[in-house]
């Protein structure tokens, strides 16, 4: 698998180098800014994986998250056997826990997903990073609820599924589970991660699991900075992943 939008012709040479490092390794994968060699990387032959992936996404781009996406799909399938919800902080169009719920079968599990956004880009008061909403509202430009129709439509039929669109962590106050199974946070900015934390930490179980989207991306080191100092002050540490991410299990 691989994902190049270099724009310069080096698209070309890199897959040249990558078809180089196969004859040297046999497997390697390359996509999402990881590079494997020699990795299994088995949950590419799981059908039921790749159907519910291929089931959502729409471009090369969202195929070249698989690795990421079966973090998280893995980690919801631990949280199955947790009491608690599942939750999403950052959701944009819906799309990782599109391919999630087709993986889970979501209408037949007995919990309920909630799904924060404002969809129409970081807030000026928590955009501690003063990160551009551009992509928002490229989006948004015709229809200022197209991000959110989008959303919407990945999950009709779903009763157990709730779209909360808002700023975290207001939203929070007035729609929040009590008890929080999986708690997944992409919300591009340290200031808003934080404040998501702060209301939502104590609702996670014991062995409730925690996946930070962005925290091992060197471009968004100032939430891996104030992530780590959060856990630290609470006893935990956040495992950084190879594919970008960090992991933490609740004690």
């Amino acid at each position: 698998m691989f994902y190049g939008n270099f724009g310069d012709g080096r698209d070309a040479k890199f897959r040249e180098a990558v078809a180089l490092m196969k004859d040297v390794f046999g497997r390697v994968h390359s996509a999402d800014n990881l590079m494997a060699f020699g990795r299994s990387a088995g949950f590419m032959q799981d059908q039921k994986f790749i159907d519910a992936m291929n089931g959502h996404a729409r471009t090369a781009q969202e195929r070249s998250l698989a690795w990421r996406l079966h973090t998280l799909t893995w980690a919801a399938e631990q949280a199955l056997h947790k009491e608690g919800d599942f939750v999403e902080c950052g959701v944009w169009t819906g799309f990782s826990f599109g391919v999630i719920t087709k993986y889970l079968d979501w209408p037949s599990v007995s919990k309920s997903l909630y799904l924060y956004d404002t969809f129409e880009g970081i807030p000026p008061d928590y955009n501690s990073e003063n990160r551009s909403n551009s992509v928002y509202e490229q989006q948004n430009a015709e229809d200022p609820d197209a991000i959110y129709k989008l959303a919407q439509a990945r999950f009709v039929g779903m009763p157990n599924v709730q779209l909360v669109r808002g700023t975290v962590p207001e939203t929070l106050s007035s729609v929040c589970p009590e008890k929080i199974a999986l708690l997944h946070i992409d919300m591009n900015s340290a200031a808003s991660e934080i404040a998501a934390l702060e209301v939502l930490w104590e609702r996670v179980v014991p062995g409730g699991l925690i996946v930070f989207d962005d925290y091992g991306w060197a471009m968004y080191a100032a939430q891996k900075e104030a992530e780590d100092a959060f856990m630290a002050a609470l006893g935990h540490t956040i495992m950084e992943l190879p594919t970008g991410q960090g992991l933490l299990i609740k004690h």
